[in-house]
C-alpha cells in the first residue's frame, strides 16, 4: 500500500514538472520565458526596438535619416537635422510643403513624392508630421461621421505602407499636429489625429509621436509658451497660433530625437568632429518664420534661396496662414552617401 502511494506521488511529482517545464505551468517565483502565442505587445515592441538600427552606423556609412511634411517639417527638419547630424553617424534630409495635407492631393500628391523619395533616398528611419493641414475634413460631415473618417483613413494607411515599404529594417515615426490657437483647427486636427494614431497603431514598424499632447499648456489646448530647459517659459508658437518658433521646432525635434537615441544608441557611437550637413530637398521650403518674428531664425545666419518647386504646378495659391520663409539655417551641400547633386537643390550664394 505504502509502495503504491509512492509510485503515485513521484507520476504527479513528474506531471508537475513536465508542465513548469513547458511553461504550461508558471510558478509564482519561477518567471520564465513566455510561450510564443502569450508574448506581450510589449515584448514584441522591444523585440523590435533592439533591432531597428545597424550596429556598424560610421561617418563613411550614417544611418539615413528623411523628415518631411507639411510647413511644419520645416521647423522640425532643422531642428532634428542638426542635433542628428552632430552625432557624425546620421545624414538627414528634410522635405517640407506648405500647405500640403493627405486630404489635399490636388494640391500636393504625399503618396506620389513620397514613393519618389522612398526610392531614391531608401531612408532607414522616416520622420513624417502632418495633418495641420487636414483640419477641414471631419467639417465635410457630423464629428463622428464615418464616411470622412473612412475616407481619412484609407489616406493614412496609403502614405504610411509606402513609408513603410523598405523592408524589415526601415521605422517610422508619424508625427501627429499640434494643438491650434482658433478653436475650429484645434478640433479638426484633435478628430484628424485620432484617426492617425489609430492607424499608425496597427503597425509594428510605425509609432505615432503625440505633438499635440507635447504643445498643450496645463490645463490643455493651446498654449503659446511652455517652459524651456532652464524652467522659465519660453515662446514655442508664431504668431499665427499654428507654426513654431526656433524654440518650438527644438522642443518637438529633441521628442522625436530621444526616441532616436533610445533605439539607435547615438550618443554610444557617435563621432562628433565628423558632424553631417543637414540637406533640404529640391523644392523643399526652408524653415519656416521670418527674422525678428516669435518664428524667425537667429538673424546672424545667411538667407538660402530655394529653387523652384519640381513638383506639378499647384492649382492655387498657399492659404494666408502659409509663413514667410526665413534665414535657412541648414547648409545645402552633398554628401558622400546622398544623391548626386542634380537630385539635392545647390548651394546658394550668401
Amino acid at each position: 500500500m505504502l509502495g503504491a502511494s509512492i509510485v503515485v506521488l513521484a507520476s504527479v511529482v513528474l506531471g508537475l514538472g513536465a508542465l513548469v517545464a513547458s511553461d504550461a505551468l508558471r510558478l509564482e517565483s519561477a518567471p520564465g520565458p513566455a510561450l510564443a502565442d502569450r508574448a506581450t505587445t510589449t515584448s514584441t515592441r522591444t523585440h523590435h526596438e533592439s533591432r531597428l538600427c545597424r550596429s556598424n552606423l560610421s561617418p563613411d556609412d550614417a544611418l539615413r535619416l528623411w523628415i518631411a511634411g507639411d510647413s511644419l517639417a520645416g521647423s522640425l527638419g532643422p531642428s532634428l537635422g542638426e542635433r542628428a547630424a552632430e552625432t557624425g553617424i546620421v545624414q538627414p534630409v528634410y522635405d517640407s510643403r506648405v500647405s500640403s495635407g493627405l486630404s489635399s492631393p490636388e494640391f500636393f500628391d504625399w503618396p506620389e513624392h513620397a514613393t519618389k523619395e522612398m526610392t531614391r533616398l531608401d531612408p532607414e528611419v522616416v520622420v513624417f508630421i502632418i495633418g495641420a493641414n487636414d483640419w477641414k475634413t471631419p467639417s465635410s460631415g457630423s464629428s463622428d461621421s464615418a464616411s470622412w473618417q473612412g475616407e481619412y483613413r484609407l489616406r493614412v494607411e496609403e502614405v504610411l505602407r509606402i513609408l513603410e515599404d523598405g523592408g524589415d529594417t526601415r521605422h517610422v515615426y508619424w508625427v501627429g499636429a499640434p494643438t491650434m490657437q482658433d478653436r475650429r483647427k484645434d478640433q479638426g486636427v484633435q478628430r484628424v489625429n485620432t484617426v492617425a494614431r489609430e492607424v499608425v497603431g496597427q503597425h509594428d514598424r510605425a509609432e505615432y509621436v503625440d505633438a499635440y499632447e507635447l504643445f498643450s499648456g496645463a490645463e490643455g489646448g493651446f498654449t503659446p509658451t511652455l517652459p524651456g530647459s532652464s524652467g522659465k517659459s519660453v515662446r514655442v508658437r508664431a504668431g499665427d497660433g499654428v507654426h513654431f518658433t526656433v524654440e518650438g521646432g527644438d522642443l518637438l525635434g529633441d521628442a522625436v530625437y530621444a526616441r532616436l537615441e533610445r533605439r539607435c544608441a547615438l550618443a554610444e557611437h557617435a563621432v562628433p568632429d565628423q558632424a553631417k550637413t543637414v540637406i533640404r530637398t529640391r523644392g523643399s521650403d526652408g524653415p519656416t518664420g521670418a527674422p525678428g518674428s516669435p518664428g524667425g531664425a537667429s538673424t546672424n545666419t545667411t538667407a538660402s534661396t530655394a529653387p523652384p518647386p519640381t513638383a506639378a504646378p499647384v492649382p492655387a495659391p498657399p492659404p494666408a496662414s502659409a509663413p514667410e520663409p526665413g534665414p535657412d539655417t541648414t547648409a545645402t551641400t552633398e554628401s558622400p552617401t546622398m544623391p548626386p547633386s542634380g537630385d539635392v537643390q545647390e548651394p546658394s550664394e550668401p
